[in-house]
């Protein structure tokens, strides 16, 4: 996708990272949201996601993930499951004043095939690998490392930024990379400073 102006239905959920390429499930069960998914199939598949900035305040990071609707079911308590496949960056423009109980927002996407370029010159699979280990046993969290090391580059950047527990800012962080050399870039100090922070904490305890 190159540089659009669409109307979009956003999900506003802290906490949760969708990059482009990358696959999100949600389980949506406030009405609210399920009539945002309604609208959503009614007419092109896209949902935005985005992290609130300050949820007290209710105000939103200006950058997201669009996202398209790639698998749903529906529950018999009433609840959907989805499948977010990310399509690309958005940076909002403005908020549209509708009826509706969910919100809705003009946005400009960005080009994903700059996002989706990965120079291997820059890219030392042997070292991402060994800081998530490193992470990854720091918080005493179990991940099946056959599934990691037969995945390839980008997707082994993208399942990694999305699935470790960074807080919010990190993962806007994350989110409002260039391409994929700046974001395992990012990736790695991240995987490497929480290390150290957790190291540092069990260290005084």
């Amino acid at each position: 996708m190159k540089n659009k102006i669409l109307n979009i239905p956003v999900f506003p959920l802290s906490g949760a990272l969708l990059l482009p390429n990358g696959n999100l499930p949600l389980n949506i069960f406030e009405q609210r949201y399920l009539s945002m998914v309604d609208h959503s199939l009614a007419t092109n598949k896209f949902i935005g996601m985005l992290q609130f900035e300050n949820e007290t305040k209710n105000t939103l990071y200006q950058v997201g993930c669009l996202g398209k609707i790639t698998s749903f079911n529906e529950t018999n308590d009433n609840r959907y499951l989805i499948n977010l496949l990310g399509i690309a960056k958005f940076k909002i423009i403005n908020e549209l004043k509708t009826n509706k109980n969910f919100r809705i927002f003009s946005v400009k996407t960005d080009n994903i095939e700059n996002y989706n370029k990965l120079k291997k010159n820059n890219f030392n699979r042997k070292l991402l690998i060994n800081k998530i280990k490193l992470y990854f046993n720091n918080k005493n969290i179990n991940i099946e490392w056959n599934v990691v090391k037969a995945i390839d580059d980008k997707q082994l950047i993208n399942t990694m930024s999305m699935i470790c527990p960074f807080d919010i800012s990190e993962k806007q962080m994350l989110l409002e990379s260039k391409n994929f050399n700046d974001l395992n870039e990012k990736l790695i100090t991240l995987l490497e400073f929480n290390k150290n922070n957790a190291s540092n904490y069990n260290s005084l305890n």
